[in-house]
């Protein structure tokens, strides 16, 4: 249903691709199958989802779903990151002052222009390894009592591993913060200037016009671009697996290795990927829908 309410049929041209597509994909089966004489074998993947523990006496997340886990609190704690730091950075990025634009600028090239792989090495190995210790994080986690480990493993996974999560989701964070920032940038400033100067002339002040005019009119627009670039983080999450972090890609390497089942656990991990992120781009598009529907009624 295209957002308009029109029905839209998929053309010839859709279907034969989509056939191609499928066949392709049945050709590779067929030469993992047969020419490579491999052996599919998929008893393997549920015992690494749950497992029996018969000290709770309950069935509890195994490698690959506790890998899931970690991956979303990674693309939370991540997306909040990079939310808030991209949008001052975006701010700074169109404000009037000088520093401020200057500012802004370094932050977005220095960042963008390094590889994430390399990025987070260097905030991991040579900043947050110099920062973590004086944190305390490890006292923290040690006089933990019972309550307070179990919010901690709700929010960021085992509490052992705090002193590697913490780093990955703020080196992927900062990270993405630098696409953030020129998101929000192209947002500000793709607002009329007319309509500013038109504010101005009317005695409003910069922060009623930034609330009422600037922020209403820039929000629409960078929102689509914003759900591309969350969508993106997940994916980006992967990396974390280079310092140790137990998220999905790193566990799964871990089941692949153990099981010598390659091919049915990336397959099963490349399914999981695209369950979260086809779910969030379904989500975004609906809330996009909803947002014009809420704006033609209003006009």
């Amino acid at each position: 249903m295209h957002p308009d309410g029109v029905t839209v049929r998929p053309a010839r041209g859709d279907l034969l691709v989509a056939a191609v597509v499928l066949a392709l994909f049945g050709y590779a089966l067929f030469r993992l199958s047969f020419a490579l004489h491999y052996r599919w074998d998929w008893s393997t993947i549920p015992r690494y989802l749950l497992r029996w523990d018969a000290r709770t006496g309950h069935y509890v997340p195994n490698l690959l779903l506790s890998g899931l886990f970690t991956t979303v609190r990674l693309t939370l704690w991540g997306g909040l990151v990079a939310l808030l730091v991209g949008t001052a950075v975006g701010c700074a990025r169109a404000a009037p002052p000088l520093f401020l634009r200057l500012s802004g600028r370094a932050y977005v090239e220095c960042v963008r222009n390094i590889p994430e792989l390399v990025f987070i090495f260097i905030f991991y190995f040579f900043i947050a390894s110099q920062v973590m210790p004086y944190l305390g994080v490890d006292d923290l986690v040690a006089r933990a009592g019972p309550r307070a480990t179990a919010v901690l493993t709700l929010l960021f996974g085992d509490p052992a591993m705090l002193d590697s999560f913490l780093p990955a989701a703020l080196a992927i964070g900062l990270f993405e913060a630098a696409a953030v920032g020129e998101i929000v940038r192209a947002g500000i400033q793709s607002v009329p200037r007319g309509q500013i100067e038109a504010a101005k002339a009317l005695g409003l002040r910069r922060w009623p016009i930034a609330r009422r005019i600037v922020a209403p009119q820039a929000m629409g627009r960078i929102l689509p671009p914003l759900a591309g670039q969350l969508i993106a983080l997940v994916k980006d999450s992967s990396l974390a697996a280079i310092i140790s972090v137990p998220e999905l890609s790193f566990q799964a390497s871990q089941v692949a290795n153990a099981t010598r089942g390659m091919f049915e656990t990336w397959f099963s991990v490349g399914g999981f990927y695209f369950v979260i992120c086809f779910s969030l781009s379904m989500l975004f598009a609906r809330l996009e829908r909803n947002r014009r529907a809420k704006g033609q009624s209003r006009g």
